[in-house]
């Protein structure tokens, strides 16, 4: 009976901990502001998206302007042209990490009016000022700009996740705190401390094979929600190789906690026999 109920623990100790270890990483580096500015923040050094940044921020600051047509199309062209420099001034790191810190918060912590309608959003203000700045500067010709420039994607699945995300990844420390004390439970309980130890451990490691393999069918998921918009396609897909490079930690400390717990009940085992010869 004693190993039965100790097996039943070690059981939902793992199931437990399968949930806490990606829910704390959620929490950590999606969930809190500045772990997603984090990490998140190379994107801003990458090719690809920078082509795709720089024209939105362009469309963005031109239509600021109100000004007869042909002076219109002049000044898009010039401000055009800047923005495709945008990532060499020396200002542009703080601004980018700016736009991340303003999106999350929009995305996160939407307004009354914002809930509810399956948008994802990305605050650019900071980017376009930076623009701005530089045009100003070259043609002595001040470009107006406003304290928010929101641009709306409509992205329902991601709208949809991001409450689940924000509940699982509170839960995750507490999940991992009951998964430790039902490992507890579970070897005061058990009849072979040694033996509990050996398969908790190999139970960790079949749950860390699990992370590893759903890493990448989530990745996949993450780039597959950004379809129809060039922006979030491009922004979506690094960031979920980001991400992957991240938790990949979390599946290596996951690994690494059932070694230890092999080994430790490996040694328990050896010298609890030397001690009844």
């Amino acid at each position: 009976m004693r190993s039965l109920v100790s097996a039943v623990l070690v059981i939902a100790a793992l199931l437990l901990a399968a949930v806490a270890g990606p829910a704390i990483w959620a929490e950590r580096n999606l969930v809190d502001g500045p772990g997603f500015v984090e990490l998140a923040g190379p994107l801003g050094s990458n090719a690809d998206f920078q082509k795709s940044l720089s024209s939105m921020v362009a469309t963005q600051a031109a239509a600021q302007l109100s000004l007869p047509q042909q002076l219109q199309d002049v000044a898009a062209a010039v401000i055009k042209s800047t923005a495709r420099s945008l990532y060499t001034q020396p200002g542009y790191a703080d601004a980018w990490s700016e736009t991340l810190r303003r999106s999350h918060d929009l995305t996160f912590n939407p307004s009354a009016q914002q809930q509810g309608s399956g948008d994802v959003h990305l605050d650019i203000a900071p980017l376009v000022r930076l623009v701005a700045a530089k045009v100003s500067s070259d043609t002595g010709v001040n470009l107006p700009t406003s304290k928010d420039m929101i641009v709306s994607f409509d992205q329902q699945e991601v709208a949809k996740a991001i409450p689940l995300l924000t509940r699982v990844g509170g839960m995750g420390a507490w999940l991992a705190l009951a998964a430790v004390v039902l490992l507890l439970l579970a070897l005061v309980v058990a009849r072979r401390r040694a033996r509990t130890l050996v398969l908790a451990g190999l139970g960790m490691g079949l749950v860390a094979l699990a992370w590893l393999l759903g890493s990448g069918l989530v990745g996949d998921q993450v780039t597959a929600m950004g379809a129809g918009n060039q922006v979030v396609a491009q922004f979506g897909s690094e960031l979920a190789a980001q991400a992957q490079a991240s938790w990949h930690r979390g599946i290596t400390l996951g690994f690494i906690v059932a070694a230890v717990l092999v080994v430790v009940g490996l040694l328990t085992s050896l010298l609890g026999r030397n001690r009844t010869t």
